[in-house]
């Protein structure tokens, strides 16, 4: 089987399963399928497709949220106002930003607007990322042969997605071929539990390779 093939295999293979299994894929970064493949999601990190729907109904939140955000620091630019003032309408303003969080929150918890689908999977032939280029420019759909694989390191940096949502940190698993083709797993995670996860991924991928 050629590489177009087993990558869109599993990829779909992952589809069907987050579908079925959607409060499992919200709370775990490992799932396992009934397909041999095996799905490592980003779990915590705001991650979802969107149709025109979805993108409709989500802009003028997002649109309001940066409006309120602009007014405050007006109001705190302005001079002519006490700081009482200033901090009463900004305190307004804050709570505004806060409550357009949570209806944001609660509009990208609808799977039928903003479904889950950008992961990674781990199967018979490779591994394969299934990312957007506005999340890796560059390193977005990659997949790599399990004979390809040359290294793999796991780090934390800023991640764009996840700094919308307020997340500061975010782990990556970065796995390299052979050929420098580099395929990056990302995921969110507390410093305490983030080795544990990392290690489990390594251990995946050791074992997947090793079948080859």
């Amino acid at each position: 089987m050629n590489q177009k093939n087993w990558v869109k295999k599993d990829y779909q293979a992952g589809l069907s399963f987050i579908a079925n299994h959607d409060e499992e894929a919200a709370s775990n970064t490992i799932l396992a399928t009934e397909n041999d493949v095996t799905i490592l999601t980003p779990s915590g990190l705001p991650l979802y497709g969107a149709g025109f729907y979805g993108i409709f109904m989500l802009a003028p939140i997002v649109l309001f949220m940066i409006i309120i955000s602009y007014f405050i620091f007006i109001i705190f630019s302005t001079r002519s106002l006490d700081i009482q003032t200033q901090i009463l309408i900004s305190a307004g303003g804050l709570f505004l930003v806060w409550a357009l969080g949570k209806a944001l929150k609660l509009l990208t918890s609808s799977r039928d607007l903003f479904p889950r689908k950008y992961f990674s999977t781990l199967g018979i032939h490779g591994i394969a990322a299934h990312y957007s280029n506005l999340h890796f420019p560059g390193h977005s759909r990659v997949a790599i042969e399990w004979d390809q694989i040359d290294s793999i390191r796991t780090y934390s940096s800023f991640f764009l997605p996840g700094l919308f949502a307020g997340i500061l940190k975010t782990f990556i698993v970065e796995v390299t071929s052979k050929n420098a083709t580099v395929l990056k797993i990302p995921f969110h995670s507390t410093d305490k539990q983030a080795p544990i996860i990392s290690q489990k991924i390594l251990e995946l991928i050791k074992n997947f390779s090793s079948r080859k």
